[in-house]
């Protein structure tokens, strides 16, 4: 990954949002530099791959298949677990375990691969803020006016 060029990890919320099209998260998306990747983790493939699973009726399946494979278009790479990441994993569960701040499992995992891979969490979930050291971005929010704290 390019030095001093933000990339970003994008968390299952946003990889809806940009299906469904939200205004700001698409705004946020045309925004970036052409140097900005987009990195999906395996823990989101999974959890998008579930939504197809779940789908209620054959014709909504194939919906939301042919959403989740516009999404991997738009991934640069989907990032695995590693022994490296697992090593991560520990240390991030057991920072929170320390605060006393359970987390959603998955979004340890999450957390855990962006960390060894030095990316930008995109995520609504706010839990995201305790993990130390970790970048965390949403693209729902407005984004501050320029030259403001």
């Amino acid at each position: 990954m390019e030095a001093g060029v933000m990339n970003y990890l994008l968390d299952t919320n946003h990889w809806s949002y940009i299906q469904r099209r939200h205004p700001r998260v698409l705004a946020r998306l045309e925004s970036l530099p052409n140097e900005a990747t987009l990195y999906m983790p395996v823990i989101v493939q999974g959890e998008l791959l579930s939504g197809v699973e779940l789908a209620a009726s054959e014709s909504r399946k194939e919906e939301l298949m042919a959403l989740y494979e516009q999404a991997i278009a738009k991934a640069t790479d989907i990032l695995a677990v590693t022994p490296e990441v697992a090593a991560q994993y520990a240390v991030v569960f057991a920072g929170l375990r320390r605060k006393g701040m359970p987390v959603d499992t998955n979004d340890m995992w999450i957390a855990a691969i962006a960390r060894v891979h030095d990316l930008v969490v995109v995520s609504t979930d706010g839990h995201f803020g305790y993990v130390e050291g970790l970048r965390v971005d949403d693209w729902t929010k407005p984004q501050p006016m320029q030259g403001t704290p």
